[in-house]
């Protein structure tokens, strides 16, 4: 999901949480939702709801039915429904009794809803129940609200919509808003006016005519869907389909409810058939598209943003990030599915990953590269505050949708994972099986680092501790000197959130720059705050640049420093043919003087060039002297002659 603020334009939810400094990363505290305990005791099966809706109002009036299995013995019923929703009727029946219901006794606290079972029922027993609800749902406002109705100011259309991320869908339908319960199958049936049309989840099997001047279009899913993903929008539509490559010859319908204006398909359907890119990508660097046996697609609305639903998205606009993020989320957030809203990374930052790999693959590497410094810089935004969200995070949707933790430091992660793994193939494979194993369900930042550790062999411990878990990111100052054929560098690094993660174990890249234009690339590592690294080198170097394909979070100053005393370099020394003499700062070399140990001239050079490249490989094999005079001094070296190779 990602919210704008206006077309093109980025809300920020920087929210300066004020509990987060104190958090400890060490013993993270897991948030449980309030009622877990007392929906503990079933399972969810099957929804089937059947609504009258409207493209003006978020008035709705329908009904739910429901299967679910007993886990432990229960005697009553609990879901989630706002208490501004009137409940007409509900009923239970047994698996021997449906489709016949018995009506039963609903006891209401707020938000909370009871039903009181006819019998206890005991566990590994299968029931139905049902629900019949009326009112006006649009009781809450903004991003988050359950459910909404507005016009598009740019097209002029009324759209009703559903929003129920992350635990809103009770402002609209009975639920039980864990996690983990996903519900197995649903069937959605909308019933509107004639001349509109109402998107939802999975399969449109048809298109009913009530003969009261309305039409009831039926949807049906087959997947797991967690409750948050369920969904329906209802506008003057009109309906955009086309097949998308996602697999081995198999193919996905790509079905979009776009704006009844000529005007509006013609300005936005390139953008939009840019999805069978994606959806081609994402399937060859993932796996295939999750849900192809029944589509992928999208829901037009002003909502400022875009909402995953599953196989139909609800957007705003088709801009290629936004596009991109929402597609990428049928992987990671619908597929598998973070299995405490802690763990918002699993959702979030994955799906903003892809984004990046969109930009690599289909925009090139200067515009992904865009992308990515852009994310780095709202990433260090962020001067407190986890991507792991503190238990006390979850239920303020600031925290728990922080675009520059959430997202973007969460993207940066996968980003530097990537980095570490050395491998891009490594790197897809593994997101891959990732999601093979845990695809249906739900999965912890705890299981995915577990899982990328068996899958890679390597220790991720310390990454997560310090960059899930932990604050901040490192600052580093390397400091360089060169002296002969030996490179010295010394590296300091801390945290900029010192008092909760004072230092990050950190592999970075250095690049050599040589006198002669010549580069080379080393990777170091970072296992305590200061290391120093003594490196044989071939040449001298001219400059030294720190990270240079930008992989890590962070912020970095080098600086060379002066060998010893000395305004100068030269090497190699021992030296086999060519000798290099760079001054510092300066045009050229006055003077430059190679003797013998007894003090004979072998070579004389005035007014050299700066940098000065001798010629050695004539010369005997032993030791010399080098005389060097600038600016009014003069320097002595000694240096060994050895043979050429």
């Amino acid at each position: 999901m990602i919210r704008h603020l206006k077309a093109g334009l980025i809300l920020l939810l920087a929210f300066q949480w004020p509990q987060l400094s104190a958090w400890q990363a060490e013993d993270p505290a897991a948030y449980v939702h309030p009622l877990a305990a007392a929906m503990s005791c079933y399972d969810l099966h099957y929804y089937d709801i059947a609504l009258r809706v409207d493209h003006k109002s978020t008035y709705l009036e329908g009904q739910l039915t429901m299967q679910f299995s007993v886990r432990s013995e229960m005697d009553s019923l609990v879901l989630e429904l706002q208490d501004g929703l009137e409940v007409d009727a509900a009923g239970i029946a047994s698996r021997a009794a449906y489709p016949a219901f018995e009506d039963v006794e609903l006891r209401r606290y707020g938000d909370v809803m009871s039903i009181v079972l006819p019998e206890s029922l005991a566990a590994g027993e299968m029931a139905w129940a049902r629900i019949s609800y009326k009112g006006d749902a649009g009781r809450s406002s903004g991003f988050f609200a359950g459910i909404s109705n507005a016009k598009d100011r740019r097209w002029g259309f009324d759209v009703t919509y559903t929003l129920s991320e992350p635990q809103n869908a009770k402002d609209w339908l009975p639920v039980k808003q864990i996690l983990a319960d996903k519900i197995d199958s649903l069937s959605m049936h909308l019933e509107c006016d004639q001349g509109l049309m109402a998107g939802s989840n999975g399969v449109l099997t048809g298109v009913e005519e009530t003969g009261r001047n309305t039409l009831i279009y039926h949807w049906e899913s087959r997947y797991p869907i967690a409750y948050y993903l369920i969904s329906f929008a209802v506008a003057d539509y009109r309906m955009l389909s086309f097949n998308a490559r996602c697999g081995e010859g198999d193919s996905v319908l790509v079905q979009s409810f776009i704006y009844n204006l000529d005007d509006a398909q013609i300005q936005q359907e390139a953008d939009i058939r840019v999805t069978a890119e994606l959806i081609r990508l994402f399937s060859e660097k993932l796996t295939p598209y999750p849900f192809a046996d029944e589509k992928y697609g999208y829901c037009q609305a002003p909502m400022g943003g875009g909402m995953e639903h599953q196989t139909m998205t609800t957007i705003d606009n088709f801009g290629f990030y936004l596009v991109a993020h929402e597609l990428a989320h049928q992987w990671f957030g619908d597929h598998v599915t973070c299995g405490n809203w802690q763990d918002i990374w699993i959702n979030e930052g994955f799906a903003s990953y892809m984004e990046y790999v969109a930009g690599q693959e289909l925009q090139g590497q200067a515009d992904a590269d865009e992308w990515m410094n852009n994310a780095m810089s709202l990433a260090k935004a962020e001067k407190l505050g986890s991507v792991f969200v503190p238990e006390d995070g979850v239920e303020h949707t600031s925290r728990l949708f922080n675009y520059g933790l959430s997202y973007k430091k969460g993207a940066i992660l996968l980003h530097m994972i990537r980095y570490r793994l050395n491998s891009d193939s490594l790197f897809f494979h593994i997101l891959a099986s990732y999601l093979q194993d845990f695809g249906g369900g739900v999965a912890s930042g705890e299981e995915f680092s577990a899982f990328l550790e068996a899958e890679s062999g390597l220790d991720f411990k310390d990454f997560f501790k310090e960059w899930y878990y932990g604050e901040g990111y490192p600052q580093f100052e390397l400091k360089w000197v060169q002296r002969g054929d030996s490179l010295h560098i010394y590296s300091e690094q801390s945290g900029t959130a010192p008092n909760v993660t004072p230092f990050f174990h950190t592999d970075f890249d250095i690049e050599l720059l040589f006198e002669d234009g010549r580069t080379e690339r080393i990777r170091l590592l970072q296992d305590q705050p200061c290391i120093e690294h003594a490196l044989k080198v071939n040449g001298i170097v001219s400059s030294i640049t720190f990270d240079p394909d930008g992989w890590l979070l962070k912020r970095a100053t080098v600086i060379a420093l002066l060998p010893g005393e000395r305004p100068y370099a030269f090497g190699p020394n021992p030296v086999r043919d060519e000798m290099r003499i760079r001054f510092f700062n300066q045009a050229s070399i006055d003077e430059i003087q190679l003797t013998g140990m007894g003090g004979k001239e072998i070579i004389h050079i005035g007014d050299a060039a700066n940098p000065c490249i001798i010629d050695l490989s004539s010369l005997p094999n032993g030791p010399y002297i080098l005389l060097l005079k600038n600016n009014a001094e003069a320097y002595q070296e000694k240096i060994i002659k050895i043979s050429p190779r």
